[in-house]
């Protein structure tokens, strides 16, 4: 996640496989990075679920993000950076950005959910990523240091 702004929300419409997912990575990711000059800096990384691992996902990142993914399925072996099956608390959102949007979002009233987590995603600023990426940090860290265990017990 850029440290000075979020780039988001996305709303998947129905069940999300494949053909999704790689829909959105080139219609919509791809292009949000291209346009902020950062397409060729970032790594993308992801859990495990079935859409992320599908071949078509897959090809799409080697493409655009090649050897700059995190993972299950890299082309790479070992990956570039493989991930800690037990640890999905190591991204920046799943530990710290989820539970705020979920937060400021419940915390009015809002006849469209939708609305109201574009609202809340809009009041994310760059000093709360700034302190949502050292916290995922210290995380990476400890998950290290204690061979994988998750961090949400570690992390107090």
């Amino acid at each position: 996640m850029p440290s000075d702004y979020p780039i988001g929300p996305y709303f998947f419409d129905g069940q999300v496989n494949a053909t999704p997912y790689s829909a959105m990575l080139e219609t919509w990711l791809i292009p949000q990075l291209r346009d902020r000059g950062l397409v060729d800096d970032v790594w993308l990384q992801h859990d495990g679920a079935p859409a992320h691992f599908a071949l078509s996902v897959r090809d799409v990142l080697n493409e655009h993000f090649p050897g700059r993914w995190i993972g299950r399925g890299s082309p790479t072996l070992p990956a570039p950076m493989p991930w800690p099956p037990p640890s999905p608390d190591l991204t920046t959102p799943d530990n710290s950005l989820w539970g705020i949007i979920k937060g400021r979002a419940a915390a009015r009233r809002y006849n469209n959910l939708r609305r109201a987590v574009e609202d809340a995603f809009r009041t994310i600023t760059p000093k709360m990523l700034q302190l949502m990426s050292q916290r995922t940090l210290r995380r990476i860290r400890l998950c290290v240091q204690h061979q994988g265990a998750h961090t949400d017990s570690l992390d107090m």
